[in-house]
């Protein structure tokens, strides 16, 4: 016959759940089978994380919203992804999470380092053959059969009964052998897996932000790291300002609580986009006097062709010539982009500070036989970045010697 099974599925069978049906027959042998699940690496603390809006401009404003089992204390952390692609193995992940259990199943048996455990052995059965109607008949042993001993072995389970759990021994002509099953290979269902829905797409945005310049000086690669508490209804929420860096940052937060457990959020994304930027291309350091080019990328992602001027503050810490020939603007059309290039000097130890802007300005020549547009807000966008110009020479240590001599 058929019948089912309805077996709940929850964390706390995670990662693997091995499930054991048997039956006694009236001749006291036991008739088993075994299979084993993989179930999904979850938490009973279930933890979501969100930004909202999940797209924003440079220094604009957003909130982070946290979902735990109430009263639990959390810890949230938001990195530019640059970070995470470094060391991708060292993430934190509900995997890596269970893969410190010291056991996640059994198998065998086994006592202390050295000692196997084993039932005594029975008397073996003799192998005969049978002579019917003339025709000689030989037992034929199926040496990949598997017995309730074996499958009960995998599981690691130990069983104290007097049924039949154990194939018999087959005598041979010489020493009794006993034909032991393979050890089982179980059925491993497919692990299920949690279903993830596409957020909807945000538009890209058509114009800059509603300021006549930008001004973007943090670049950070940690935004968030914070100890964040959730109130007894299991919410939480953090006011944060989007650092100034045009790329896109991963948040994810893990929580404890004295209900639930450890649970952990997925990895959750906010895009940090302006159609319209600038950015540098320079080392982090350089010696006094060193030569070095410094280079600024105007990127447009506007639907419409613009004019660009680019402009380096003029500092007395260095001194900066162009690499190539300056112009008055660029043309710069829908996803296009332009690099302008500087040979600089310093000429000042410590934090040097560079100002680049670009600006679109309100230009009627053509590029090319596209018309030239020009953006009414953000028309300007200005980064500042510094560079640590350090002394020339080799650095040295010296030692000096004294002996102290101390009386009584």
């Amino acid at each position: 016959g058929v019948f089912l099974i309805q077996l709940p599925v929850q964390a706390d069978i995670a990662p693997v759940a091995q499930v054991l049906v048997y039956t006694v027959s009236p001749s006291r042998e036991v008739i088993a089978d075994s299979v084993k699940f993989k179930v999904e690496s979850c938490f009973s603390n279930k933890v979501g994380l969100s930004f909202s809006p999940s797209e924003g401009l440079p220094s604009s404003d957003t909130h982070l919203l946290l979902r735990a089992s109430p009263d639990s204390f959390c810890a949230v952390r938001a990195v530019d992804k640059s970070v995470l692609l470094m060391k991708p193995e060292a993430e934190l992940s509900p995997s890596s999470v269970y893969n410190l259990l010291p056991v996640k199943e059994l198998h065998g048996y086994s006592y202390g380092p050295h000692m196997v455990l084993e039932d005594p052995l029975e008397d073996c059965v003799p192998l005969k053959n049978i002579v019917l109607n003339g025709i000689t008949y030989s037992p034929l042993v199926d040496m990949n059969e598997e017995d309730t001993y074996s499958i009960l072995k995998e599981m690691g389970l130990k069983v104290f009964t007097n049924s039949k759990v154990k194939k018999p021994w087959y005598c041979s002509t010489g020493n009794p052998v006993y034909l032991e099953a393979s050890p089982s290979v179980a059925a491993a269902l497919p692990g299920m897996h949690a279903l993830r829905t596409m957020g909807p797409l945000y538009s890209m945005l058509t114009s800059p932000e509603e300021v006549t310049e930008t001004v973007r000086k943090y670049f950070p690669e940690t935004w968030i790291w914070s100890i964040v508490p959730v109130n007894s209804e299991g919410n939480a929420e953090l006011d944060v300002t989007i650092p100034d860096t045009i790329t896109e940052w991963k948040a994810n937060a893990f929580c404890t609580s004295a209900d639930t457990g450890f649970g952990m959020s997925p990895t959750v994304s906010l895009r940090a986009f302006q159609p319209y930027f600038v950015e540098l291309t320079l080392p982090y350091s350089v010696v006094y006097g060193e030569a070095f080019t410094l280079k600024a990328t105007v990127f447009n992602y506007l639907t419409a062709c613009i004019r660009v001027s680019l402009n380096l503050a003029q500092s007395a810490n260095f001194m900066a010539t162009p690499v190539e020939k300056e112009e008055e603007s660029y043309c710069l059309c829908e996803n296009g982009r332009k690099t302008v290039s500087w040979l600089v000097t310093a000429r000042s130890l410590g934090q040097v500070e560079f100002s680049v802007s670009a600006e679109a300005l309100k230009n009627q020549q053509p590029c090319g036989n596209m018309i030239v547009e020009t953006p009414e807000k953000g028309r300007k966008d200005t980064v500042i970045r510094q560079l640590l110009v350090e002394p020339e020479g080799i650095e040295k240590e010296t030692a000096q010697n004294y002996v102290l001599c101390v009386k009584g």
